[in-house]
């Protein structure tokens, strides 16, 4: 799944800037606070009765210095990503939204915070051939 159009909505809805605060598939150990957007590792299903039509799942990941300040960013950054019959970049979504209630961890290493979420998305690729 192509997640770039969702980190490009996480920056326009005013929740960091890509490389530096919000990242794909891999967040550095040294971003003490960060949005990680990442890919299942099944990969994105192919049908292909239905060409460009998808569903798949996708994880949210935010890390914070504090429980507080890591909660308040993932429920913006859910909010921002629960979508109905809305278009986002080439992406056509007729749903994106969480699965889960996010799970809280700790990280050892300077004692941060991570949440995690697990969407379910169902989209239409509009990408021209």
């Amino acid at each position: 799944m192509n997640l770039m159009p969702l980190i490009t909505l996480l920056q326009t809805s005013g929740l960091g800037v890509p490389g530096q605060t919000i990242f794909l598939n891999m967040m550095p150990a040294e971003a003490d606070s960060a949005i990680l957007l990442r890919n299942p590792l099944s990969g994105t299903k192919i049908d292909y009765e239905l060409p460009d039509y998808y569903r798949s799942q996708f994880q949210l990941i935010v890390r914070g210095k504090s429980y507080k300040a890591a909660q308040a960013v993932s429920d913006q950054a859910i909010a921002a990503l629960t979508l109905v019959n809305t278009q986002v970049g080439t992406l056509y979504f007729n749903f994106c939204r969480p699965k889960t209630e996010p799970v809280a961890f700790p990280l050892s290493k300077g004692n941060l915070i991570e949440f995690n979420v697990n969407f379910e998305v169902n989209f239409v690729d509009t990408t021209p051939p």
